[in-house]
């Protein structure tokens, strides 16, 4: 595991990090240095000097190991859970600099990452590898927002996930979709519009940096990883980063869509 990549190195030899925006401190230093420029007539002596230097944050090894188990078998696949034998608590001051270390881990050595609840059970686990869809018909922004927050509240929703949709029904009602979408599991709350049998536009809300659009086998390849799908240069979508314009050129995006399958039609 060691060769795998920067992070399972320091897994197994741990790392130092210069803090450059802390102050400096004084440290003393012992050598052994000559007596009067001279060891080989009047021998040497340990001298102590002093200087200020940066802190530095040392990270020890963690030795961490990855377990393997195959959680379900139908026959036809397999499941296999890869781990960390290790748990995190929130309340550790460097949680999230040791959460960002495991999920570097894993990715380095098995390509695939996730974080669960220490408490997650086999149901918990495997229900949110699997990505199921609800689809709702159109209605006003105000009645597509009230029905699907009408739903159950679920864990993977992102606290603000009314504001996001009606933010959300809001643009897509410019181009009357057929349908909205509601989404669950893959570690995440969806959600998004269909606008043909092979258009769909969704994005993640709870990990939302770009909104995608689908087009042909749409429900498969929305069951994918954001890290599996960017990988796969044959993959058919198209990703819109959340930066400036994003919504002009989504819906620009789409219009152009839409008037070449009704040309086809």
């Amino acid at each position: 595991m060691t060769s795998a990549g920067k992070w399972s190195h320091r897994n197994n030899f741990g790392w130092e990090i210069t803090r450059v925006d802390l102050p400096m401190t004084t440290k003393s230093y012992a050598f052994e240095a000559p007596n009067f420029g001279d060891a080989a007539r009047n021998g040497t002596s340990m001298r102590v000097v002093q200087r200020d230097v940066y802190q530095r944050q040392v990270f020890e090894p963690r030795g961490l190991l990855i377990e393997t188990e195959i959680i379900a078998d139908d026959g036809k696949s397999i499941v296999a859970k890869f781990s960390l034998n290790e748990t995190l608590d929130r309340d550790y001051g460097e949680f999230e600099r040791l959460l960002l270390w495991s999920i570097n881990i894993l990715q380095e050595n098995t390509g695939v990452t996730g974080v669960y609840a220490s408490t997650a059970s086999r149901e918990e686990f495997l229900g949110s590898l699997a990505l199921s869809w609800e689809l709702f018909p159109p209605g006003t922004v105000e009645e597509v927002v009230a029905r699907l927050s009408k739903l159950p509240p679920k864990a993977a929703n992102a606290p603000d996930f009314d504001k996001h949709v009606k933010d959300r029904v809001s643009l897509f009602a410019k181009l009357k979709p057929v349908a909205y979408l509601r989404g669950q599991g893959g570690l995440g709350s969806y959600f998004g519009a269909q606008f043909s049998d092979d258009l769909v536009v969704f994005e993640n809300l709870r990990y939302g940096n770009a909104i995608y659009v689908l087009y042909e086998d749409w429900e498969d390849v929305s069951k994918r990883s954001r890290l599996d799908l960017l990988s796969d240069s044959d993959a058919k979508f198209d990703r819109i980063p959340h930066v400036a314009d994003w919504q002009k050129r989504l819906l620009a995006l789409i219009k152009d869509q839409l008037q070449r399958r009704r040309r086809l039609h």
